[in-house]
């Protein structure tokens, strides 16, 4: 009797042995973008720019050229930086911080004349000039759909551009009775835009991912005005377990005009180019 016993139990245990590793076998892995709560970017954007900025005063004026008129770099390299993380228990939620900044700096000889502020600089002058940004990207969202090799998902982000420029005359290369001031016009403003948000990702193999994001923000209100878009397709390779490297495309453009006393102005910026990036995922 206590055979019969212990075999029944010897072959119960076998048939779980054979159902667990049947099991196992039929689970089907997803890709580290898909499955990891820790996704850090970081890489290289080449980006090409323009900016047209104009700071109004009691003087007429339109947005000036910084690359054209101002002698500014048109092309960047700068570091990028994007941080993703599955902060809830089912991975549903998950929070994104993204970064870039780029600063250029030029002296010449204005050849077209400029309004800044309340000053007038005049064909002929000699003149430095600088503009930079740092734009942050905080984002919170949710999946929506998903699968063994998709995700859809969607939310709100907040972007901040904090923007710096300066014009400065120094020399004045033509006989007038205009009196030049040489004294630094700097500006600095803080813009915070929020944004609502769109992300797709799709794993064909456990190797290829693919990704597209997509920001977009139109807003009218009293003195305000303000439209955002960003666009990041991007095609990542997972190199080793948890180290991957990354080809995408970053698009990005903000315009604003504000009539206030803290600022009275606009400013229109578009910044796009590739982004090259290693990836770590844990």
């Amino acid at each position: 009797m206590q055979k019969r016993v212990l075999l029944l139990i010897f072959l119960f245990i076998c048939k779980q042995v054979v159902l667990s590793q049947t099991n196992d076998s039929t689970v089907v892995q997803k890709h580290r973008v898909l499955n990891d709560r820790f996704i850090i970017n970081s890489g290289l954007f080449v980006t090409s720019k323009s900016v047209f900025l104009d700071v109004g005063g009691d003087l007429p004026s339109n947005p000036i050229d910084f690359t054209e008129t101002l002698g500014l770099n048109r092309r960047e390299n700068t570091f990028a930086l994007n941080f993703n993380w599955r902060f809830s228990k089912d991975k549903k939620w998950f929070m994104g911080i993204e970064y870039f900044g780029v600063k250029n700096s030029q002296n010449i000889v204005l050849e077209d004349e400029i309004k800044w502020s309340n000053t007038i600089y005049p064909v002929g002058v000699e003149l430095d000039s600088g503009f930079g940004i740092n734009l942050y990207r905080l984002f919170f969202g949710r999946v929506i759909s998903s699968g063994n090799k998709h995700e859809f998902s969607g939310g709100l982000g907040l972007h901040t551009m904090n923007i710096n420029t300066f014009v400065q005359a120094k020399a004045y290369l033509q006989e007038s009775f205009y009196e030049l001031d040489t004294e630094r016009k700097k500006f600095d403003v803080l813009a915070p835009v929020p944004n609502i948000g769109l992300r797709y990702l799709y794993t064909p193999n456990l190797r290829l991912a693919l990704v597209a994001q997509i920001d977009w923000f139109s807003l009218t209100v009293g003195d305000y005005s303000g439209t955002l878009w960003n666009v990041a397709p991007e095609v990542s390779f997972q190199v080793f377990n948890n180290i991957g490297i990354g080809l995408g495309y970053r698009y990005f453009k903000a315009n604003f005009k504000m009539n206030r006393k803290l600022w009275h102005g606009s400013a229109d910026l578009l910044y796009q180019g590739p982004l090259l990036t290693l990836n770590g995922s844990f």
